[in-house]
């Protein structure tokens, strides 16, 4: 058919479209790439300048400049420190702690003194003491050192500097003397000495003064290090951009003269890894506009490369949130708002399963409301449904919220109670039964709802579903022909003729009757190679019609596993597998699902199942028996060797459900396969999901073992 593009009405192009869009993605995929050749240009000169600048002379200016104006500070405050000393040392306090008469009160007065020396800001004298001229010290504050005394006493009124080496126990330190004026014809009485540690003095210039510098060191005439220490306050004017060092251990150095009398050479010095280069803010700015204009280009052409993907994706939630919808409303019962009978052969099944391989107890209740029929029959279909919606409520109202309740026939419901044992279920039986015998002021059916009910307990009683279905079913039969509204808990003393006389012998007489007429029938599931769409052979299944009595096939195994039937089962749907794939194509792979109890029958035999090949004309390398741990392996030797025969024969075993709980992991420790599947509940999270994708990847990895 032709179609006119320019006819509004035509229909949509979507591979037209797909081809515009990719010609847009290539447009500006140019455009980026043409951005990022040229657009570094701009930041070249200027970076190109800054080096060609030399910065390292620029570095050593500053640095020189910086160390000078601190040096001129520490010269500012120790002459404050000296000028102030000569001050104290006048006073009368001092000269009276060095007279003859001095008692501990004058030496509390100098004291006093002398604490004002250490409050002079910015704090840079640690101790201060007053010595005689023989050295003996009279008073003093702070940590003084011991040594102080030992220093030439000045003059009255003159003052002397004094380099103190480094000790063991001490760091070097500058000392201030000053004389104490004695009597009569300016004797001198003593002295007033300062102790200054030069680890103070950095201290304080780092805190006080911002510097390039990284590193702060005061050193003496010979070049040892009397004090050092690594700055944290760094110059912000100074900077004119980013500075790149080339090693870190070639050092840039600004060296100032102290300039203290009478301790010539010390010297400050600051150091600071060597510059190479110098990246201005204008090429900064511009390789910011380069960076934000390349993001642009990335984002724009990742939005328009990642458009189908969003889309696919949003398509994906909403197929599966229509998946979510539809499967819960195929589990629900429309009427009461519970969940039907096949939610019910699910919900058991699990929690059979979770008791298996976990340890946890559950109680099984079935309700049958007594005289439905006449209530239908009587008062009409409207009535009747009003009386099921009632007993929906009932049983909301009644079971916490990890217990499930379930309409599984007309007038039958179900109860799973989780963590329960039989007389707990008896009590929430019993209390629904209470409240349906009251007169209730509100509902759709206000008259009294009595029903009898059969109870029984996993795995207190049984510990398959058709076992346990079949004792509640017969604590419930018990319980009606005792004369209803009664509860039952199952008993097997009482009910046990009932349960084995009549259940066995009618699930055997079902499974013979679906095998002898022919009831199964096949359906194949495509198996396909994600990567390249290739259909690599089918799985055959069987399904019964529900007009059998068995609400699915699983219904049916655990019908002929109770039964002791699981074998003629296993036969009777590989024949109707192999029947029907006589139309799938030669060399095509045909999957069969079998049970571990036939492989573990006496009558089973890798001779026997080819056989069944050979009369259906199948070869045995076509064909993969599907293995799944329905229960517990009685005998796993049989099951080892009869695995191994079959792979002998050129027939293929795999190992089904994996990673739907420990069933799997023990079949592929015990025994080796050649085929692993994953279990669906694996996968349909999505791929996205990282925790998905761990155990995805963990489980392959014990399967390559």
């Amino acid at each position: 058919m032709h179609v006119d593009p320019a006819d509004p009405s035509a229909p949509f192009d979507e591979l037209g479209e797909g081809r515009h869009g990719l010609r847009a993605v290539r447009i500006r995929l140019a455009l980026t790439l043409i951005a990022v050749a040229i657009l570094p240009l701009a930041a070249l000169a200027p970076l190109a300048r800054s080096v060609l600048d030399d910065p390292r002379i620029a570095q050593r200016e500053r640095l020189n400049a910086q160390s000078d104006h601190m040096a001129a500070e520490v010269r500012r405050e120790l002459e404050t420190v000296r000028s102030t000393m000569l001050t104290v040392s006048a006073t009368p306090a001092i000269g009276a702690a060095l007279g003859p008469g001095a008692t501990a009160k004058t030496r509390a007065a100098a004291i006093q003194d002398l604490d004002g020396l250490l409050a002079l800001e910015p704090g840079l004298v640690d101790a201060v003491a007053i010595a005689d001229g023989s050295g003996a010290v009279h008073a003093q504050a702070g940590d003084a050192a011991a040594d102080l005394a030992d220093l030439p006493t000045p003059r009255p009124g003159a003052s002397a500097f004094r380099l103190i080496p480094a000790a063991p126990d001490q760091p070097a330190r500058l000392a201030i003397s000053v004389g104490i004026p004695g009597g009569a014809g300016g004797a001198m009485a003593g002295s007033l000495i300062a102790d200054i540690p030069f680890g103070k003095i950095l201290d304080w210039i780092n805190a006080d003064f911002a510097s390039s510098s990284k590193r702060l060191a005061i050193v003496d005439a010979r070049g040892i290090e009397l004090a050092g220490l690594a700055t944290t306050r760094r110059a912000t004017g100074a900077d004119p951009g980013i500075e790149f060092t080339a090693d870190p251990a070639v050092k840039a150095t600004g060296i100032a003269d102290l300039g203290i009398p009478g301790v010539p050479g010390l010297r400050l010095i600051g150091t600071a890894p060597l510059t190479v280069a110098v990246l201005p803010l204008p090429a900064i700015a511009t390789l910011a506009g380069l960076i934000g204009l390349l993001v642009v280009f990335v984002v724009l052409m990742a939005r328009r490369i990642l458009a189908p993907a969003i889309a696919l994706e949003e398509q994906r939630a909403k197929f599966q949130s229509l998946y979510l919808s539809a499967r819960e409303a195929a589990l629900q019962d429309h009427l009461t708002g519970l969940g039907n009978h096949r939610a019910f052969q699910e919900a058991l099944g699990r929690m059979v399963e979770r008791s298996r391989r976990h340890g946890h107890r559950f109680a099984l209740v079935l309700l049958d409301i007594d005289e439905f029929k006449r209530v239908n029959d009587t008062r009409g279909h409207a009535v009747g449904d009003d009386l099921l919606v009632e007993v929906g409520s009932l049983i909301r109202a009644a079971i916490r919220g990890s217990d499930s309740g379930f309409r599984i026939g007309g007038d039958e419901f179900a109860l799973l109670l989780a963590e329960s044992d039989a007389e707990g279920a008896a009590i929430v039986a019993r209390r629904i039964l209470s409240r349906g015998l009251e007169d209730r002021a509100s509902g759709q059916y206000r008259g009294p709802i009595s029903f009898s009910a059969g109870i029984t307990a996993c795995p207190e009683h049984g510990t398959t579903r058709v076992e346990l279905s079949a004792q509640a079913d017969a604590a419930l039969y018990r319980g009606k022909r005792a004369g209803r509204t009664i509860v039952s808990v199952y008993d097997p003393t009482e009910d046990r003729g009932h349960l084995d006389e009549t259940m066995r012998a009618e699930l055997s007489a079902s499974v013979t009757a679906i095998i002898e007429a022919g009831a199964l029938s096949p359906v194949y599931q495509p198996i396909v190679d994600l990567e390249s769409g290739r259909i690599l052979g089918y799985e055959g299944l069987v399904r019964v019609d529900q007009a059998s009595g068995f609400p699915h096939t699983g219904a049916l195994f655990d019908a002929a596993e109770v039964a002791g039937r699981v074998l003629d089962l296993d036969r009777a749907a590989l024949n109707v597998v192999l029947a029907g794939a006589r139309a799938i194509p030669e060399l095509t792979l045909i999957s069969v699902n079998v049970s571990p109890r036939s492989f573990e029958a006496p009558e089973f035999s890798a001779a026997a199942f080819q056989a069944i090949l050979r009369r259906h004309g199948i070869a045995p390398e076509r064909v993969l028996l599907e293995l799944t741990e329905r229960d517990v392996i009685r005998d796993p030797d049989r099951l080892r060797s009869a695995i191994h025969a079959l792979q002998d024969a050129g027939i293929r075993v795999a190992a089904d459900d994996v990673g739907a709980g420990n069933a799997g992991l023990r079949l592929l420790s015990q025994f080796r396969f050649d085929v692993v599947k994953i279990d669906l509940s694996l996968v349909q999270g999505g791929a996205s999901e990282h925790q998905t994708l761990s155990v995805l990847s963990t489980l392959v990895d014990l399967a390559l073992r």
